[in-house]
């Protein structure tokens, strides 16, 4: 079931992301279009704001929720086992 848990999260933060792409282009897109006064409508820029930059989160998703789920994960045990990672500094 943890196994099923780690899975759905990382699905979870990769949707997220790439729809938080979607809407960044959405918006930025038109904006963009305003100001250089690009001949295309605000709803076609905010179509192909979405779908560009929707695709390059897509792309970084995967790694980004694989990090943190690996953070994620350390955590846990490291809660679970008391223990504390070491530290570089010296008090």
């Amino acid at each position: 079931m943890k196994r099923l848990h780690w899975s759905l999260h990382a699905l979870i933060l990769i949707a997220g992301i790439t729809a938080l792409g979607a809407v960044l282009g959405a918006v930025v897109f038109p904006l963009w279009g305003l100001v250089f006064k690009l001949e295309r409508s605000a709803g076609e820029l905010a179509i192909f704001g979405a779908r560009t930059l929707g695709f390059y989160f897509l792309i970084w998703a995967p790694g980004v929720a694989l990090v943190l789920g690996v953070k994620r994960a350390y955590e846990a045990r490291q809660a679970e086992t008391g223990e504390h990672p070491p530290s570089d500094r010296q008090i």
